[in-house]
């Protein structure tokens, strides 16, 4: 399959549907986003990542908000056009974002056809398209995004090594895979937060969503090439959060082949 075979399979609400989505899986995450309210309407995701004061996670996203800009800094001193996957899209907030922006070719997969319905609806432009598929079984043709980005959902995929090796394998060879707003934890961690996380769940109704949250460490990365495009935790950063607040708390990873 080539790009433009793929785009010809977008429907009469603007998905491309491909056939093997678990049905169950996509229940589940349903149920959770409305529980943990992460289902916005019209005009907040419109606003994204700017929230409104109504936003019920309005903190977190003032904190993603330092990296989407970040991102969007870099974007900007790419020069040719660029196909680029945001994987984990939801309702499509990041890409549509920086459709407006950048003209590049965008596509944005996930498994929440809901969500997919309305980023495709709030952001129809030419060059934006969206995947109902599982990005590890969908078959996206080899050798064609420039550009990956997994921003707040690698939690959502248990092995990490096998996840970048389906993206290497449809990313171009000197493709990008970039890794933001995302927690890495020490093993001695892992536990605690994976305790935590179960906690919550539980308290919004939805304690089997811990089998489809997992938690990470730095050390998963050993044997892929990477680098830090923002650390938060170098002394510069560390100084510019404490006095002026509002940054990310999270790496900003850069891996590639």
């Amino acid at each position: 399959m080539i790009l433009d075979d793929l785009k010809k399979k977008k429907n009469s609400n603007g998905i491309i549907q491909l056939p093997d989505v678990d049905p169950s899986l996509e229940k589940v995450f349903s149920v959770y986003l409305k529980k943990d309210k992460r289902i916005y309407n019209d005009d907040e995701v419109k606003l994204l990542p700017y929230a409104s004061q109504r936003n019920p996670h309005k903190s977190e996203w003032e904190i993603r908000t330092t990296s989407f800009l970040r991102l969007r800094d870099y974007l900007s001193k790419k020069s040719k056009r660029l196909n680029i996957l945001d994987v984990g899209c939801g309702n499509g907030w990041l890409i549509g974002q920086l459709a407006k922006e950048f003209d590049h070719e965008y596509f944005g997969i996930d498994i929440v056809i809901t969500e997919l319905e309305k980023a495709a609806r709030l952001f129809n432009r030419e060059n934006v398209h969206f995947i109902h598929g599982d990005i590890l079984t969908s078959s996206l043709p080899t050798d064609t995004f420039n550009l990956i980005i997994l921003n707040s959902s690698l939690p959502y995929f248990k092995k990490l090594d096998r996840l970048l090796k389906e993206l290497f394998l449809i990313s171009k060879t000197y493709g990008e895979v970039h890794i933001i707003d995302t927690p890495f934890f020490s093993s001695n961690e892992l536990m605690i937060n994976k305790n935590k996380s179960l906690k919550h769940f539980t308290s919004i109704g939805v304690p089997e969503m811990a089998s489809y949250y997992f938690h990470h460490s730095m050390d998963e990365f050993r044997y892929f090439r990477y680098e830090l495009l923002f650390n938060p935790n170098t002394i510069k950063n560390r100084l510019t959060n404490y006095f002026f607040g509002k940054d990310s708390s999270f790496s900003w990873i850069l891996v590639t082949r």
